[in-house]
């Protein structure tokens, strides 16, 4: 379940990990809301999502990195090396075809229906592992970008998480 969370929650570049070209890239803000607490957890970061991997990283309130590069999850150590995080590999595909929203690949993976709320969509997964830990997502879309996505965990705890991209609000 943690790591289910760092995943969706996660710019020092160990030299292995550099990039090609960026195809998308911005901001990102994450409430975790847990049953019984008034008030969300609340974290901002930034990433990098590349044509070979994705860069997610937390600036507040704790800084860490993650990396996703060539299937593999790693997370950068205090003195920036990456660190493997076995065990992660299911969810890389998930969650880079999130923020790519790649409806072929989500399909896959969810019966994907329309939301009541315009350019949203309600995923519901049919994979058990995932039906264990969340119940449903919602995807919403502005402008051909993911702009928000809620996770609805089965425990009844549930994330938002809101996506920026300053190089689009620029050109408006």
């Amino acid at each position: 379940m943690r790591l289910s969370v760092l995943l969706l929650s996660v710019l020092v570049f160990f030299p292995v990990f550099a990039s090609s070209a960026v195809t998308e890239q911005g901001t990102f803000s994450q409430e975790k809301h847990f049953k019984g607490f008034s008030k969300p957890f609340i974290s901002t970061g930034s990433f990098e999502l590349a044509e070979d991997g994705l860069t997610w990283q937390v600036e507040s309130p704790v800084k860490s990195t993650l990396l996703i590069k060539q299937g593999q999850v790693y997370t950068l150590n205090a003195k920036g090396e990456p660190q493997l995080q076995k065990g992660a590999e299911p969810y890389v595909n998930l969650l880079q075809a999130i923020l790519k929203h790649d409806e072929v690949a989500l399909a896959e993976q969810f019966t994907m229906t329309d939301h009541a709320e315009p350019g949203c969509q309600t995923l519901l997964p049919k994979d058990d592992l995932l039906k264990q830990l969340f119940s449903q997502f919602e995807l919403c879309v502005a402008a051909k970008q993911v702009s928000r996505v809620r996770l609805q965990e089965a425990n009844g705890n549930f994330t938002v998480l809101r996506f920026a991209y300053p190089q689009i609000e620029q050109k408006q």
